[in-house]
C-alpha cells in the first residue's frame, strides 16, 4: 500500500493495519494477541492500535536512518552543509519518493518483530516458534534497512519532486575474510 498521509498531506507511516494482516495473518486469525489486553482503551479497534505502532516503528526507522553514518555522508554528497554534528538534519519522509514497497515491508517487518510478535512469543524456550518468527523478521528488517542505506536511489533531497542522479547515492561494502570467532570480544 501507499504511505499514510495525514489531513496536511504529510506522511506519518509507511504501512496501514492491512500490510500488517497482509504478511502475517495466524496471529489475528488465531486470536493470538488480545486486543483487549494489548491495547489501551484509547484504540477503538485493533486497527487503530496497529496503525499507532506502525506510527511508532515508522518513527524508529527513520531515527535510525538518521543516527547511522550512512545520513551524514549522504548530507555531504547531496552537499548540505554540515558545520556541528548535533544540529543534523531530520530524515523527511515526505521526500522519499522512490522504493515506497521496501519501506512499506521494512516498516510491518520492524512492527512485528518489536511490537506484536513479542506478546506472543514464550522467551522461555530458546527455540520457539514465535521466538523463531522474531528472529526470522528481524533479519528481513535487517535486510531491507541495510539494502536501502546501500542504495540510496529513494530520497529526494532537494524537495523538488524527483529523485536526480546527483541524490543517488551507492554504497559499497567491503566484505573482509576473517578466520576469526565472530563470537569473541576482545577488550584492547
Amino acid at each position: 500500500m501507499a504511505f499514510v498521509t495525514n489531513i496536511s498531506g504529510n506522511v506519518i507511516s509507511f504501512a496501514d493495519s492491512f500490510d500488517v494482516r497482509d504478511i502475517e495473518q495466524r496471529i489475528f486469525e488465531a486470536n493470538e494477541i488480545n486486543f483487549l489486553d494489548a491495547a489501551s482503551p484509547a484504540f477503538a479497534s485493533l486497527d487503530d492500535y496497529i496503525d499507532n505502532l506502525l506510527e511508532k516503528s515508522t518513527d524508529r526507522i527513520l531515527l535510525k536512518i538518521k543516527a547511522s553514518s550512512w545520513w551524514r555522508d549522504y548530507n555531504s554528497f547531496v552537499g548540505s552543509s554540515i558545520s556541528n554534528i548535533n544540529v543534523l538534519p531530520d530524515v523527511d519522509p515526505d521526500k522519499i519518493k522512490n522504493r515506497q514497497q521496501d519501506f512499506t515491508d521494512m516498516c510491518v517487518f520492524y512492527c512485528l518483530k518489536e511490537y506484536l510478535l513479542p506478546k506472543t512469543a514464550d522467551f522461555g524456550i530458546e527455540e520457539s516458534s514465535e521466538v523463531q518468527k522474531i528472529r526470522y523478521y528481524d533479519n528481513k528488517y535487517t535486510e531491507y534497512f541495510n539494502e536501502l542505506l546501500a542504495i540510496a536511489d529513494w530520497y529526494d533531497a532537494d524537495g523538488d519532486g524527483t529523485v536526480e542522479g546527483g541524490e543517488q547515492m551507492t554504497s559499497f561494502r567491503r566484505t573482509r575474510r576473517t578466520r576469526g570467532n565472530p563470537y569473541v570480544t576482545r577488550i584492547r
